[in-house]
């Protein structure tokens, strides 16, 4: 939308009063950026609202914060995230562990779970039996567990796992074939699927606010081929000193 009135809007700022240029902008009314932006240089008025840059010196970006835990067979009841400084970039890019760095906030505006397992030939078993196999693992895992999230001193949640899919992904549909063993062989590769649970309203992370995820089985640990992991996705959009 072309935006070409421009209204003088004064407001009260420690005491003193503040006068700022704004443009209605899809019936909002935001900051006007002469030129578009003195960081982007002149762009045209349609883009003035996609304009990442503000003027108090922070950008807002699409990011996502991610963190890597293993679930240990028939033992784990408990995965703490964000919790633990990571090896690399591949486990977590929250570092240092449980914080964002000061000018940093972060808008949660969806959750997800993913279990990675790979492409693998399982016996299918007895008829009416669960099929031993990774997929199998991931269904177990979603079926009973929960997540919580807590910000600061306040606690978010629970959400069953299985209303969490990662919702990306190879996706792999089962397959049998009868081998030279007695039992049918069954190729197969799986991941939560579905569209994604978006957070609404959306959880604030300030700078330099605590936070942490829980993963817990409440009805005890989970007997699974092997162990699995698990990593928690919080996707939205970052607040950043600019570039």
């Amino acid at each position: 939308m072309k935006a070409n009135v421009i209204f003088d809007v004064t407001r009260k700022l420690n005491g003193r009063k503040v006068t700022r240029e704004m443009v209605l902008v899809d019936g909002k009314l935001v900051p006007y950026i002469h030129g578009g932006s003195n960081i982007n240089g002149p762009i045209p008025d349609e883009w003035r609202p996609y304009v990442t840059q503000s003027n108090v010196g922070l950008e807002v970006i699409p990011y996502v914060l991610y963190d890597t835990q293993t679930y240990t067979d028939n033992v784990t009841t408990t995965l703490e995230f964000f919790s633990a400084i990571p090896a690399n970039e591949s486990i977590s890019n929250v570092n240092p562990p449980r914080v964002l760095p000061n000018p940093n906030s972060f808008l949660i505006q969806a959750i997800r779970v993913h279990v990675p397992i790979e492409l693998t030939t399982s016996d299918q078993g007895a008829a009416d039996a669960a099929i031993p196999s990774p997929g199998n693992d991931v269904i177990e895992l979603i079926n009973t567990g929960i997540l919580n999230l807590r910000i600061g001193s306040k606690p978010y949640g629970p959400w069953p796992l299985f209303i969490l899919p990662v919702s990306t992904g190879f996706k792999w549909t089962f397959g049998g074939a009868a081998g030279g063993e007695a039992a049918n062989l069954l190729t197969g590769y799986g991941f939560t699927d579905g569209p994604l649970y978006s957070l609404i309203p959306n959880l604030l992370i300030a700078p330099l606010q605590q936070f942490s995820v829980t993963l817990s089985w409440p009805a005890g640990a989970v007997d699974i081929l092997a162990n699995r992991t698990i990593k928690v996705l919080l996707d939205g959009q970052l607040s950043r000193a600019i570039q």
